[in-house]
């Protein structure tokens, strides 16, 4: 059985999971006020990269955090995750590779940028077709 942080799941609900386990692990600890405000903020995914049999959790905060935000959360989810008695992510007993992702940056709309670049390509090459 797959679990994330010693909590039974299935993976398409790992991100939220990670997110009530780290709710969970985090009480008695300095500076929790602060971490829950910023995961509440955060939208938090989990994919599994199977060429790397990887497990990464992506949590995206808001473009107004701060480069100070995310590496509050960076040093508290080490913490956390260094005391846990249970690895990020294993399956029937056996830790499994897993990372996280902490971005506030704002995504790029891969189609966008693809479409653009092709639109100016074709543009391009009428252009060169209309003077030959």
């Amino acid at each position: 059985m797959w679990k994330v942080f010693g909590e039974e799941g299935v993976m398409v609900r790992f991100g939220p999971l990670w997110k009530e386990r780290m709710i969970e692990l985090s009480k008695r600890r300095k500076d929790r006020d602060r971490f829950l405000e910023l995961l509440e903020k955060a939208e938090i995914t989990h994919y599994l990269d199977i060429h790397q049999t990887l497990h990464v959790f992506r949590m995206d905060l808001p473009t107004t955090c701060t480069a100070e935000d995310v590496e509050f959360l960076k040093g508290f989810v080490q913490r956390i995750i260094k005391s846990a008695e249970y690895p990020m992510v294993d399956l029937d007993g056996e830790e499994q590779k897993a990372a996280l992702v902490i971005s506030a940056e704002e995504p790029e709309d891969e189609h966008v940028s693809r479409m653009s670049s092709w639109y100016k390509m074709k543009q391009e090459e009428d252009r060169k077709r209309g003077s030959n």
